[in-house]
């Protein structure tokens, strides 16, 4: 039976995990003759012509849509809810309900109350982001659950040449928001010390994000003196942090914050990506995009990045230090802490063999080639097949 129309519960057009999600999701099934319905969205929501386009009908919908969710009836389609972590649902939005209603859920915390446990009853299925999330609910007890990652634009991150931005250069790029649990503690402590030995190595960062308050949870690190200030412009100050811990301001630049459509050709400038987070509830859109456009990665063994890590299609930081046990906090439980030494460790490797480094990038874009956001889109609508017949 062909899935008519799909509600999709949560914002569009944010700048997150979940806004860029929500958008390509209803993309793909508008393409694929499934009405995305929407509830929410942004005023902030810009899209190249060709998309507000394909979304137009469906933009048109939207207040109609809340119209009806304000009066409370429940919905004749299926409507996808975005859990948050510990698999919680907003108040505001429980009432927003399908027929049935299917849960979606990228969380980084292993400890789910039962009250959650016990709400999450009412999902026909519960789709994970990462075979990590997935693991998790199912030793919850959680009933039907689906493993389906996100997806990435093959037509925007695809590898290309470089075209000398940085010269000659060793370009080391690392992206996310900045925050304890993506580890760019870890980068700033690794690459302080592999740089003082290859003075041609430059650090490239995009760790700015619209919360630079989670910055502060670098307080929790021993690898650091303290978490970046914010200045004036409410941004933070990278460059003063980079600096404070040893890293020369020749080597390090900061990217601020940067369009979607400028940041395929700053990564094509990396020769490696290091993202060694400490937990990714999904798969990490940053190291899809950068191994997309043929950017061999450092990742770490653990958790969402699991996913994406296979023979020879990066660098594995295979030491993980679980930290969990380390803090005695369980909601820490299966976060990995890299070893700064097996990261300096894989930079050496990445610069010492240059042939290899580009095989490593290659296999990592072919590896990608099977996660555009058509083919994920369609394993997600396999997945919710029999739910939704």
């Amino acid at each position: 039976m062909t899935l008519g129309k799909l509600g999709i519960g949560w914002q569009l057009g944010v700048p997150s995990g979940w806004g860029t999600y929500g958008v390509n999701l209803a993309l793909e099934l508008a393409r694929r003759g499934c009405e995305p319905e929407l509830f929410f969205t942004t005023p902030a929501l810009k899209l190249p012509p060709a998309q507000a386009q394909v979304l137009g009908p469906a933009l048109a919908r939207q207040p109609g849509n809340m119209a009806a969710f304000r009066q409370g009836a429940p919905f004749p389609f299926p409507v996808l809810h975005a859990l948050g972590d510990k698999l919680d649902l907003p108040d505001i939005l429980a009432p927003l309900k399908g027929t049935p209603d299917i849960g979606m859920v990228f969380f980084e915390s292993a400890v789910i109350p039962p009250a959650n446990i016990a709400r999450a009853k009412r999902f026909a299925v519960i789709v994970a982001g990462s075979t990590w999330n997935a693991e998790v609910l199912k030793a919850h007890g959680v009933g039907a659950v689906r493993n389906c990652p996100q997806g990435v634009d093959l037509d925007v991150f695809r590898p290309g040449p470089k075209q000398g931005r940085f010269k000659d250069r060793f370009v080391v790029f690392s992206g996310s928001k900045l925050e304890y649990r993506k580890g760019q503690d870890l980068v700033i402590a690794a690459f302080q010390r592999f740089q003082a030995k290859h003075p041609d190595a430059l650090l490239v960062t995009a760790w700015h994000s619209p919360w630079p308050q989670a910055a502060q949870s670098m307080a929790m690190s021993t690898h650091i003196k303290q978490p970046p200030s914010v200045g004036p412009d409410g941004r933070l100050d990278l460059a003063s942090w980079a600096a404070t811990h040893g890293v020369p301001e020749n080597a390090f630049i900061d990217l601020g914050a940067l369009a979607n459509a400028d940041i395929p050709a700053i990564l094509r400038e990396a020769d490696v990506a290091l993202l060694p987070s400490r937990c990714e509830g999904g798969t990490n859109l940053v190291a899809m995009e950068c191994m997309a456009c043929g950017v061999p990665v450092i990742l770490s063994r653990n958790t969402g990045h699991m996913d994406l890590i296979a023979p020879g299609n990066g660098y594995a930081l295979d030491l993980q230090i679980p930290i969990g046990a380390i803090t005695g906090r369980k909601d820490l439980d299966g976060w990995g802490e890299s070893s700064i030494d097996e990261i300096i460790a894989r930079l050496e490797d990445a610069y010492g063999n240059h042939q290899e480094r580009l095989q490593r990038g290659a296999a990592a874009a072919a590896f990608m080639q099977s996660w555009g956001w058509p083919a994920q889109v369609g394993r997600f609508r396999d997945a919710i097949a029999e739910f939704t017949g």
